[in-house]
């Protein structure tokens, strides 16, 4: 298929819009690829920090057994029992 004059400008026209778009949408991918590593990194970190707590109450985290005040659950007691924690943004 060949394209004639008109639609080949067309093309040139599209291509010269778009150009800046492109630009911007894979500037913004390899920012969404550095904030992705970014929270990988962070989750390892809280794990880490984590680990010891989880350790010594059976799995719970450490804002878990803050939200229920020290009172670790029984075994029997459900996972819909398990508070949900809010953390505000500072």
């Amino acid at each position: 298929m060949t394209l004639n004059r008109f639609q080949m400008a067309a093309a040139k026209r599209t291509a010269q819009n778009t150009k800046k778009l492109c630009s911007m949408r894979d500037k913004a991918n390899a920012k969404m690829r550095e904030l992705a590593a970014e929270v990988i990194e962070l989750n390892n970190q809280i794990d880490a920090w984590e680990a010891p707590i989880k350790a010594m109450t059976g799995g719970y985290t450490s804002e878990q057994v803050i939200a229920w005040n020290g009172e670790i659950p029984d075994a029997e007691t459900t996972v819909e029992a398990t508070p949900e924690v809010v953390v505000e943004a500072l």
